[in-house]
């Protein structure tokens, strides 16, 4: 019983930080159901939400104040924010949070929508979102074990 809990618990953090490979490797190293692995890459991107969301400006100001120079402005990254931000808005960020990565979501969405009072739950209903997407094409495509390996 203990094991399977430090087990699921590694499973969740893996869902943090390899959200759209988890649905894959649990189908393929753990004999789980559908739902269980769902359940799993809901609970672990939620957790992954909440912990970077809420921790994101303490985070964005540690790094900022162990920047010994001042930022460029226009770097390839920054533009690609600022656009997304501009362009789609929440929305695409949230769109988007299954191919760039939890971390780097919440991040983002810590600083620009912070005051935004929809964005912790447009995070939440995207994380569900991509969740199901991706375990319904893990079992629909790979519906042999050995498939998916």
């Amino acid at each position: 019983m203990f094991v399977e809990i430090l087990e699921i618990i590694g499973w969740l953090f893996f869902v943090i930080f390899k959200f759209i490979w988890a649905p894959v490797a649990l189908a393929a190293t753990t004999d789980y159901a559908w739902w269980e692995i769902l359940v799993i890459t809901i609970g672990g991107a939620w957790l992954g939400i909440i912990i970077f969301f809420y921790f994101g400006k303490m985070i964005v100001s540690f790094f900022n104040r162990r920047r010994k120079r001042l930022p460029r402005r226009f770097t390839r990254i920054n533009r690609f924010v600022i656009r997304i931000k501009t362009r789609w808005g929440l929305t695409g960020l949230v769109t988007i949070m299954g191919i760039i990565s939890v971390p780097l979501c919440s991040l983002i969405a810590a600083a620009y929508f912070q005051d935004n009072k929809r964005t912790v739950p447009a995070l939440l209903t995207g994380a569900v979102i991509w969740a199901a997407s991706l375990t319904v094409i893990v079992f629909l495509l790979l519906k042999d074990k050995e498939q998916v390996i």
